[in-house]
């Protein structure tokens, strides 16, 4: 950057005040203590335009909405829009730490807080050599991409989870429901998001060796489905076989607030056929409280079912469900069978389908599939953890979620690399389960216990082509983890000191 020294500056104003003191009072020049910044900018095009706050009490200078994340490669070499003063005479301390006039046409680095003194013209002149004003300015600029997905290790769970896995929060605990050694069924409580090592415990009475296909806590009470029966809980630990509901319940598969009460839906089977049913908590052990609804679809979801629930409006909610499809719906991309996930839509009188089979705008399928209504937008992944997919239509048109809104992923290329904590890699895991903590805007996952972990990715072949190649990768192996996620921006909105952090 281009400077002037200040003592040209400085002696044309002694100079002056001699030359004025000679002459008749008449045409005495007044010189102001005024030694304020009033205006500041920078130049920040490409990036919008930036408020830039003066504060005169601190003398400090900065922006309170940060620049985008990465903008250190711009402020590096940036040029300061307006600088406002009395005098107009604004100095740095040089490589020598002598005070040189800044020239705001030439660019200035702004990587780190710079102090600049504004000298007034009674400074200047000699008259008050005090009446100056140090400012700092300071270019705050987001450590965060606001759009990413922040990951972070939180913790493991007990390492005898190898298997499938569920998880619900119930009675303002964390329960995680596993097959452990293949014969016992056991409930990992833990009393909050941070300590996840609670050791299992083998459930008791009627469910004792079967995970559930579907859980549903209530208040007060758990339902479960296993082999076409349902069974509740109180505590989460013993379970009997339920007199609520008649015939052979499949499957839950959702629960919607409903006025001041809650409704339930679930799948019954009916001489081999499938019926959607309601009923609404309140009612439960009721005469005649089973509603039919109608006969399932060929294409609604029958197993591995995942719900998420969403306000429309201050007292309407809406229920929106994946899981899998038998048979396995599919369509064709380029003569080859695709198979895909259709959503469905409750309002809590009817049930809609909501996906598209279209090739452009279509969610793939998974065997153990999950939905989730995060930061007003939709969101889908399952097994395998290759991508998510993400909605903003409610369910009915799918793409790949941006790549910043993405699982921790590696690059295999990297010499004798093996996924760790510090490097993580999700791709190729099955066993999971999935926790929200909506207060707080985190999404967890729970991973049990995998060894011998393959997954299958496309790579650039060697050539200086556009081809790719398949690869496998692997295999690896992890104990026991818990991660949680969170939008950088959520995060800046609920707690921008320690965003981040």
């Amino acid at each position: 950057m281009k400077i002037k020294f200040l003592s040209f500056i400085a002696s044309f104003f002694m100079v002056s005040f001699v030359i004025t003191s000679c002459l008749d009072d008449d045409n005495n020049i007044e010189y102001s203590p005024d030694a304020t910044i009033h205006a500041f900018a920078l130049d920040t095009a490409g990036l919008g335009s930036y408020k830039f706050t003066i504060d005169q009490l601190s003398r400090e200078i900065y922006n309170e909405d940060s620049l985008p994340v990465h903008a250190d490669t711009i402020i590096d070499k940036i040029l300061i829009k307006t600088l406002t003063t009395a005098s107009g005479v604004v100095t740095m301390k040089d490589k020598s730490g002598n005070d040189s006039v800044i020239n705001i046409n030439d660019s200035i680095d702004l990587r780190e807080p710079l102090t600049i003194k504004v000298w007034s013209t009674e400074a200047l002149a000699g008259i008050s050599p005090n009446q100056t004003k140090e400012y700092t300015i300071k270019v705050n600029v987001h450590q965060h991409d606001p759009d990413s997905l922040r990951w972070n290790h939180v913790g493991k769970m007990q390492d005898e989870i190898i298997g499938e896995q569920k998880t619900i929060e119930f009675n303002n605990k964390i329960l995680t429901y596993s097959v452990v050694e293949g014969k016992n069924l056991k409930v990992y409580q833990n009393s909050n998001y941070s300590n996840w090592t609670a050791a299992g415990t083998n459930t008791t009475g009627d469910l004792t060796s079967t995970l559930p296909n579907s859980i549903l806590p209530l208040n007060g009470i758990i339902l479960a489905t296993a082999n076409n029966k349902v069974y509740e809980s109180t505590d989460g630990v013993a379970w009997t076989i339920s007199d609520k509901f008649s015939g052979n319940v499949k499957t839950f598969i959702s629960k919607i607030p409903v006025d001041t009460d809650t409704k339930i839906t679930y799948i019954k089977t009916e001489d081999g056929k499938q019926y959607i049913y309601s009923i609404l908590e309140s009612e439960l052990g009721a005469a005649d409280s089973e509603k039919k609804i109608e006969e399932a679809d060929k294409e609604f979801p029958v197993d591995n079912i995942s719900y998420t629930t969403f306000s429309k409006g201050s007292s309407y909610y809406r229920n929106i469900i994946v899981g899998k499809h038998e048979p396995a719906i599919e369509i064709d991309i380029n003569n080859k069978k695709v198979p895909i996930t259709i959503a469905w839509g409750y309002d809590g009188n009817v049930w809609a389908k909501l996906g598209t089979k279209s090739t452009t705008a279509y969610c793939p399928a998974f065997d153990n599939p999950t939905v989730i209504y995060y930061n007003e937008l939709f969101y889908v992944f399952g097994n395998e953890f290759e991508s998510i997919y993400v909605s903003q239509n409610e369910g009915i048109a799918w793409q790949k979620a941006n790549k910043k809104f993405s699982f921790p992923h590696q690059d295999w290329n990297e010499s004798g690399f093996t996924p760790s904590i510090e490097k993580p890699e999700f791709r190729g895991r099955k066993n999971y389960s999935i926790v929200q903590d909506t207060e707080n805007k985190f999404i967890y996952v729970l991973f049990g216990k995998e060894q011998n972990i393959t997954f299958t990715e496309e790579v650039e072949k060697a050539e200086e082509t556009r081809a790719t190649e398949s690869k496998v990768r692997g295999p690896y192996s992890h104990d026991s983890e818990v991660w949680r996620a969170r939008l950088n921006q959520l995060w800046f909105d609920l707690n921008p000191e320690y965003a981040g952090q």
